[in-house]
């Protein structure tokens, strides 16, 4: 009889534990304010003490804030967005929303060691070409030295005037005329991203010193000549479940299983005549046959693919329609498979 309580009690107790240990583990990976406030730039910068102007998150609940004229602007504290919802079951903010809006051309935004946080589905940085007279000027727009923290299905930059860069093969709009001066640079950023990191449409952009990881269908989506993608670390993760969110578990693991099967890649480039993509780390994690390094389409003419390292079983550049690059230098590393039941 001791033996037959003592068996049902041990067995009581490893039925505990199991359903224990997995809360306890989320409980112990769930993302919270204290661990997200020690995301850094990857090099964090002194204290600015040349004038610039500073910019605060306006009263109210999603913490955003707009900038309207050109000049040099500071980020005064975190940005800290959480995600709402109300006993009607409605949730915000929603894909409509942005933390920084810049509706000005001309203008540098230091955001001096701070963070841009949401979990909620806003896009971290979001920017509005402005045209002055009949003649396309550069938007000359300069984002540095900070963390863009978005977990939810936003992007965290997004300075697109037509070409839809949500989707690895998005064709341009029928009507579009041609790419215009840019000028966006993105330098010293760490990003973390549930969705696409990067989308930068325009002539002469530039994404440099960063770390870039995304969730999403791509780490940077471009479209336009004559870019540049230097010295950055860029990992293309593979989530348990992918950022467009799905009611119920049904149709949560419909969804992971389809996202399998997208086309993905850690550098989309469309007709990227001239970009150079020099000194970065490239890694895809995850061994789909639908996972790409450097995905290259729409006639991405003379690509300058030089002194990278690869890390992942993916091909070093994938062309398509007629796309051609020069490779150089790159170094592969390829990394073995690892089975989560396999100890060793």
């Amino acid at each position: 009889m001791n033996l037959y309580r003592k068996f049902h009690a041990s067995r009581n107790r490893a039925q505990a534990f199991l359903i224990v240990l997995p809360i306890i583990t989320v409980w112990m990976l769930w993302p919270t304010e204290e661990r997200d406030r020690r995301l850094h730039p990857p090099t964090p910068v002194a204290v600015r003490h040349d004038p610039c102007i500073e910019v605060r998150p306006e009263f109210g609940p999603y913490q955003a804030a707009v900038i309207q004229t050109p000049g040099l602007y500071c980020i005064a504290v975190d940005f800290w967005q959480r995600r709402l919802s109300d006993f009607a079951g409605h949730t915000g903010p929603t894909t409509n929303e942005h933390l920084l809006g810049v509706i000005s051309n001309d203008v540098t935004v230091d955001l001096a060691n701070h963070i841009l946080h949401t979990d909620g589905d806003s896009t971290g940085i979001v920017a509005v070409r402005i045209q002055e007279g009949k003649r396309p000027v550069p938007q000359n727009i300069s984002i540095k030295n900070g963390v863009l923290d978005i977990r939810g299905l936003g992007s965290a930059v997004d300075v697109v005037d037509h070409w839809p860069l949500d989707k690895i093969n998005a064709s341009a709009p029928p009507d579009f005329t041609g790419f215009k001066k840019s000028g966006i640079v993105l330098d010293n950023l760490l990003i973390k991203t549930d969705n696409v990191g990067i989308m930068l449409e325009g002539d002469g952009n530039i994404i440099r010193n960063c770390i870039i990881e995304s969730g999403g269908d791509s780490a940077i989506m471009m479209a336009g000549p004559n870019g540049q993608i230097l010295n950055n670390t860029i990992i293309l993760t593979e989530p348990l479940l992918p950022a467009n969110r799905s009611d119920g578990f049904l149709s949560q693991f419909d969804s992971l299983s389809k996202f399998r099967n997208v086309q993905r890649a850690a550098i989309v480039l469309h007709r990227a005549t001239g970009t150079i993509i020099s000194g970065n780390r490239i890694e895809v994690k995850g061994t789909s046959q639908t996972y790409h390094n450097i995905y290259l389409t729409d006639a991405s003419a003379r690509v300058h693919i030089i002194g990278n390292t690869i890390v992942g079983p993916a091909e070093v550049v994938t062309f398509k329609k007629g796309s051609t690059a020069e490779l150089k230098s790159n170094v592969v590393e390829k990394t073995k498979n690892k089975v989560w039941w396999r100890l060793q």
